[in-house]
């Protein structure tokens, strides 16, 4: 990953220069800017910095409880330690100590993160890493436990094992729930985030929530199943739920069958048995998920299943050191560990990870221009004759004043103008339901329904179905969407444009507009800007025209109250209202059968105007985000205004209390090494030009 790991330095470097930079401000004499927004922004500049040391990529690890995720989780990260111990009877037994807690029962109760950080983060993250949870009685804080954390803390705040949290936890947290575990990680192998996701449906609806925005902001996916056994109707319903969600997203997934140190008997034929396990593995998933004769693959791969096993890998390494070297190395190799790391990395190097940097680059960029652009401004001031100064701050209140007004406004104008785009995009859905009825009416008028195998069928038909209809028919609503939505941000730049250009004076007119561009309303609104949940469901609401109730439940479904792509979430499906079973007993075998054919019918209609209603409210929660980095944009403009207000004033009152010509001297310099810094990230801020 040269290329990559080149862009990070060169990004990490600029950052550390704008720590620098900002440390280094004017700000504590005689230039208007409080200490704490500086400290605050040293603050958020270190994390971005973090966020370019860590994950290039987030990997949602999937799978059935007790399929060995949490293990992999460890020996991707080179983080799981192999060692002998001795019992009371003498006898040697192997021992593995990885990150997260893992056993051959169901054990994680809640999600668990692996996040990678920079070295320079203020806690001990390396070794076995630094230790963080959230409760569910307060989500919104995290609670630090400790460095290097023993397997039985792991397992105190993972699990639901009543001796684990009497012996491992904390005493004041043993009567809380745990909401999410997350273990800090410096120097990983992987430059990956990696979430451990527990099975759906937990008694507490915040461990689902958690887990859906993992889908959400995964940049793919790996489903772990162990090599002692094969694929089950468990493991298809996650499948099919995976399969879903990347039809809709096209998300990649990596297939990985781990443990198979576990399977290695050999059969009768002289092979062994995860072999057997891996054939049949990749066929169940080549017959229920079959690719179209003339269309690639891109689900399930030319090669389907990885075989791993990191306990191989582990004990190569302690043998490597303590044991017999050549036997080490055959162990690692065997363990085909690498090629796990290298598909990761293959994906990282296709785009995921300059997109990551990208996005950091923006964001920092944002903030730096606009402390630049306030500088710059001070020095304009600084360099005006003081008897120019009354005209100026004449001109400054106007400008102020016309800015605060147009701020007020801006917001019921561009939710009003998206509401149109909206509408287009509803209008294109107008011939779903008509389109899967001439799809599946015939194929489900003839399928046993009572066969889970041919409901199955039907429904991952729909699916597909459904997701080429979105791109390929007439009025393909995803390309509907993609136009009205880049009209709209273009239409916003342009209003933002025309208000900020009142806003300035003649001189400056180039300088002011151009500094707005769309990738600047791309990126999502600071949290100072973004709306409380239920102010922002309501927003959201009133943009789609739907109610409050079914923004909440796809918010939720999908995951997008943090942020995400617009895609359609799983879970939609043509479940008929009544079972069956019931049907038979009622009104016998065929009658039944023939009533249920008719429910799944009728409900098709209803999974048009899901897939529709999901469609726009994800589509609203976008353009949300960009009406209120548009009101951010305006906002640290009248911010701007308002200090360079307060300099003239002073300037004014005091005009023996400040030395022009020192002030002068003193901000020049600083402007220009601002404007290199805000040069090179705007640079380092092109590959995200698209999202």
């Amino acid at each position: 990953m040269t290329g990559i790991d080149s862009q990070r330095e060169t990004l990490k470097y600029v950052l550390d220069k704008s720590v620098d930079w900002l440390l280094a401000s004017p700000a504590a004499d005689n230039i208007v800017f409080d200490t704490a927004s500086i400290e605050n922004e040293v603050k958020t500049i270190r994390q971005l910095r973090t966020r370019v040391s860590s994950s290039l990529i987030n990997v949602a690890f999937l799978g059935s409880f007790s399929s060995g995720k949490s293990f992999l989780v460890g020996g991707l990260q080179g983080r799981l330690e192999y060692t002998v111990i001795r019992d009371d009877d003498g006898m040697e037994s192997p021992q593995y100590l990885g990150l997260l807690h893992s056993a051959s029962k169901a054990t994680t109760a809640c999600p668990a993160t692996v996040v990678p950080v920079d070295e320079s983060i203020d806690v001990d993250a390396s070794n076995r890493g630094f230790l963080r949870v959230r409760f569910t009685d307060d989500p919104r804080e995290w609670i630090d436990i400790g460095s290097s954390p023993l397997p039985a803390v792991i397992a105190a705040y993972t699990t639901t094992d009543e001796r684990a949290i009497a012996e491992g936890r904390h005493a004041a947290h043993r009567d809380r729930t745990v909401a999410e575990v997350e273990l800090l990680l410096s120097d990983p192998k992987m430059p990956a985030k990696l979430f451990d996701l527990p099975g759906t449906e937990s008694p507490h609806a915040i461990h689902d929530q958690i887990a859906n925005n993992a889908w959400s902001e995964a940049d793919c996916f790996l489903f772990v199943t162990q090599a002692t056994r094969t694929l089950s109707r468990q493991d298809l319903d996650l499948i099919t739920r995976l399969y879903t969600h990347h039809l809709s997203s096209g998300k990649k997934v990596l297939w990985v069958m781990t443990g198979i140190d576990r399977a290695a008997t050999m059969t009768w034929e002289g092979k062994a048995e995860w072999k057997d396990a891996l054939e049949q593995n990749n066929a169940y998933l080549r017959s229920n998920f079959p690719a179209k004769p003339d269309r690639r693959d891109t689900f399930i791969g030319p090669e389907g299943f990885l075989p791993v096993s990191p306990a191989m890998e582990a004990k190569g390494i302690w043998e490597r050191q303590y044991g017999d070297r050549a036997r080490g190395e055959k162990l690692i190799a065997a363990s085909r560990m690498d090629r796990l790391r290298s598909a990761l990395g293959d994906i990282i190097e296709a785009g995921t990870g300059t997109r990551h940097l990208a996005t950091v680059a923006i964001e920092a960029n944002s903030m730096i221009a606009h402390r630049y652009r306030m500088y710059a401004e001070l020095l304009e001031s600084a360099r005006l004759p003081l008897a120019q100064l009354e005209n100026e701050r004449v001109d400054l209140r106007r400008r102020h004043g016309q800015l605060k007004d147009a701020i007020e406004s801006v917001r019921d104008q561009l939710e009003s103008a998206f509401r149109d785009h909206i509408r287009r995009v509803e209008r294109s859905f107008s011939g779903l339901a008509k389109a899967l009825h001439s799809e599946l009416d015939t194929e489900i008028k003839a399928a046993d329904l009572t066969k889970e195998k041919e409901s199955q069928r039907i429904e991952l038909h729909r699916a597909k179905f459904v997701q080429e209809w979105m791109t390929k028919s007439a009025k393909r609503p995803e390309m509907v969407w993609n136009h009205e939505f880049e009209t709209f941000v273009e239409g916003t730049a342009i209003t933002v444009r025309a208000v900020l250009t009142d806003s300035a004076p003649a001189e400056a007119f180039g300088a002011m507009t151009s500094r707005v561009d769309l990738t600047q309303l791309k990126i999502p609104p600071s949290q100072k800007y973004r709306a409380d949940t239920q102010d922002f469901l309501q927003r959201v609401s009133g943009v789609v025209g739907l109610s409050t109730p079914v923004i909440a439940g796809v918010a939720a479904a999908a995951g997008i109250l943090s942020g995400g792509l617009v895609v359609i979430p799983a879970g939609l499906t043509l479940a008929a209202g009544l079972t069956y079973e019931t049907l038979r007993r009622r009104k016998g075998r065929a009658t039944a059968l023939e009533h249920l054919r008719g429910e799944w019918i009728e409900s098709l209609d209803e999974v048009a105007h899901s897939y529709c209603r999901s469609f726009l409210v994800l589509a609203g929660v976008r353009g949300e985000e960009v009406v209120s980095r548009a009101v951010e944009l305006l906002s640290e403009r009248r911010d701007e205004l308002s200090r360079k207000m307060i300099l003239v004033d002073t300037r004014l009152s005091e005009p023996d209390n400040l030395d022009k010509n020192k002030m002068v001297e003193m901000l020049e310099p600083y402007c220009a090494s601002g404007r290199d810094i805000v040069d090179h990230l705007d640079r380092l801020s092109r590959p995200a030009g698209q999202l």
